[in-house]
């Protein structure tokens, strides 16, 4: 890649992330998902309601983006092309772009929904401890609720990696058998090809 292209890729990934850490794209992401997180539970079984509330946020995520792309004169060549370099792949870009990858994953989605789910539940509970000083009865059982919920926030989060990471592998085999052609692709298809 010539140095002007890579410059211009550069560009590209900092300008995204740029948008995916600002108020344009952070506050309706965060108003959905406080909004909608509460009908999340950690049951393995997922209700239709989930569902429903997945389409509503991932056409929200298009919405934004394709609105941001265009607003800026990114075109699409540049954003896959700027989704598949090296900068895009890094620790701190994974984490920007999970809120993206959760569009087009429903897995991510709802381990993003449990996760702030149980953190709306926490935030409540501490509340509760703090103007009373002690929680309730009807919120203990003896052990300690906060300890219980973080330890199972973690192991709602561990097993989302891992169903996350067979998924990943088996769609990189059935990707491997047939290559799909990219101009059919949606913008949040991008993401969830390159970074999962």
């Amino acid at each position: 890649m010539a140095a002007e292209e890579e410059d211009e890729v550069e560009w590209v990934v900092e300008s995204i992330a740029g948008f995916l850490r600002g108020p344009d794209w952070s506050i309706p992401i965060l108003d959905f998902v406080e909004q909608r997180c509460e009908v999340f539970d950690d049951e393995e079984e997922s209700k239709l309601t989930y569902t429903e509330i997945h389409q509503e946020y991932k056409e929200l995520v298009e919405k934004l983006l394709e609105s941001y792309l265009k607003e800026i004169g990114i075109n699409e060549d540049q954003f896959q092309e700027a989704c598949t370099s090296p900068l895009a792949k890094t620790r701190t870009s994974q984490a920007i772009l999970q809120p993206v990858l959760a569009a087009e994953d429903f897995t991510i989605f709802k381990a993003m929904m449990v996760q702030k789910n149980i953190e709306m539940q926490l935030q409540a509970i501490r509340i509760i401890q703090e103007r009373n000083g002690v929680l309730p009865d009807c919120l203990t059982d003896g052990s300690d609720v906060v300890s219980d919920l973080e330890q199972e926030e973690m192991k709602i989060l561990r097993e989302v990696l891992r169903k996350s990471k067979e998924e990943y592998d088996q769609e990189e085999e059935r990707k491997r058998k047939k290559q799909v052609p990219t101009e059919h692709i949606h913008i949040t298809e991008v993401f969830h090809c390159y970074y999962l």
